[in-house]
């Protein structure tokens, strides 16, 4: 073998000469040297694979739009100009847009029930409870609602709630003419849900609320807030308006007796659809007001299944709501005579009364408890709200205390079933329809006005 000795030069020019054929084969794509390359990763590929990972950067103008699209709502209004109070889900931006009550709107006006302007405030939930509230005029069922509708009873909500309506009160017994101001109802209810009454009210005999109002809260509650019963301001108001007293449901009524019947079909339809029905009274007892609701629970339709030829009857939770109570009537012996008589009125009725949703059961105060006050039964007294009575002994918890615990009793109750079907928020709506036309049209109601004196 011999070794042929290169000069540099020589050598320089045959390691150019190999390394040609190498970057024809790169520029050619060969398969031998491409297989080469995707076994050893090089240099340039990694350089490729980087240039890759910058790629992201491109869409950051994306985004910028989507940022920008973000302060629109799915209907391409401004949130911040949206009429209704809604929030979208960030983490799912394709679900639907969700809205809030701000106060409560009609759900039955002039005996019409009108269900399509409540569709985007309810939604596809079987997990909800319907409230519902009766009673005379001006015994306080609107402003018991708002207050069971507030988390937090404050000091200063509690101002809002009376301070302005005992100034009123005030003016009236003192001065012989009353401010413009007081019998505006707009004055006392800016930013309560349901209207409460007012002075104009009392002054014009009129009614604060008028048909039914219904008010739909985060919680997945739905409160009911009916018109006065045995009012003479109802009647009054289908007398003076022939359509409204044509809305009753036939022509065979007598003028005289259309507000009873009026009250009537409505008691009859909260207890078709609530799952708690609170009776609110002033003082112990009135029995026109027993008499109206046996009355009402005899009349209440039997409302048909859908699906099959069945019936199924709904019994709600009957709470009695003693409302401006005084000290005596929180003592034990007062409380176990009103027990004891309601025990007695409504033994033959089939409203559940004995749910364990009232005052005495021991849990709320000491000495209102089985042993003292008797059978229990659903009875809750709310005491009157004395604002100069702070500090002083009252002989029962605060007002706002008693009402936490009302809530908590109203919220925790045993729902029964309203129909056979399982109900979605949606599908009770199409049960009060079919309910409040089951009611209008019941001749049952036409022969009982034909029985009244």
């Amino acid at each position: 073998m011999f070794h042929v000795k290169m000069s540099d030069l020589e050598r320089k020019k045959a390691i150019s000469n190999k390394s040609r054929p190498v970057a024809r084969a790169s520029l050619s794509g060969s398969k031998s040297f491409s297989n080469m390359l995707t076994s050893t990763p090089s240099k340039e590929k990694k350089d490729s694979s980087s240039e890759e990972i910058k790629q992201p950067t491109i869409l950051s103008k994306n985004r910028e739009t989507v940022s920008d699209e973000s302060t629109l709502n799915f209907r391409g209004i401004p949130k911040e100009n949206d009429a209704s109070l809604g929030v979208a889900s960030r983490e799912n931006p394709g679900t639907p847009f969700l809205k809030y009550m701000k106060q409560s709107i009609k759900l039955i006006d002039d005996g019409i029930i009108n269900t399509e302007h409540l569709q985007d405030y309810l939604q596809e939930n079987n997990n909800f409870l319907v409230i519902g509230v009766i009673g005379g005029q001006g015994v306080g069922k609107s402003t018991l609602l708002n207050m069971l509708t507030e988390t937090e009873l404050t000091e200063k909500y509690k101002q809002k709630l009376f301070k302005l309506q005992s100034e009123a009160l005030l003016k009236s017994e003192n001065d012989v003419t009353i401010p413009v101001q007081y019998l505006e109802d707009t004055y006392l209810n800016d930013d309560l849900i349901f209207k409460a009454e007012t002075i104009g009210n009392v002054v014009n005999c009129t009614n604060a609320t008028e048909g039914i109002d219904i008010y739909v809260s985060a919680d997945r509650v739905i409160f009911l807030d009916c018109q006065p019963i045995l009012s003479v301001g109802t009647l009054v108001n289908l007398l003076e308006n022939n359509n409204k007293r044509k809305n009753l449901g036939s022509d065979f009524i007598p003028p005289e007796n259309c507000g009873e019947i009026r009250g009537l079909q409505y008691a009859s339809f909260l207890m078709a659809v609530c799952h708690i029905l609170m009776v609110v009274q002033e003082w112990f007892f009135d029995s026109n007001v027993i008499r109206f609701i046996h009355t009402a629970e005899r009349l209440k339709p039997t409302i048909s299944n859908s699906t099959e030829d069945e019936f199924s009857e709904h019994f709600p939770h009957l709470v009695m709501v003693h409302n401006r109570a005084q000290m005596s009537d929180f003592t034990p012996k007062q409380v176990r005579a009103v027990q004891k008589t309601y025990e007695m009125l409504f033994n033959s009725s089939k409203l559940q009364f004995h749910s364990d949703l009232g005052l005495a059961t021991g849990g709320i105060m000491n000495t209102l408890d089985l042993d003292n006050c008797g059978n229990r039964v659903n009875l809750f007294i709310i005491p009157d709200y004395n604002e100069s009575g702070d500090g002083i002994y009252s002989g029962h918890p605060p007002l706002e205390y008693l009402v936490k615990k009302l809530r908590a009793n109203l919220f925790g109750a045993t729902k029964k079933i309203l129909t056979r079907e399982q109900l979605t928020e949606k599908t009770w709506l199409f049960h009060c329809k079919k309910a409040w036309d089951m009611i209008k049209t019941n001749p049952d109601f036409v022969q009982y006005s034909k029985l009244m004196p």
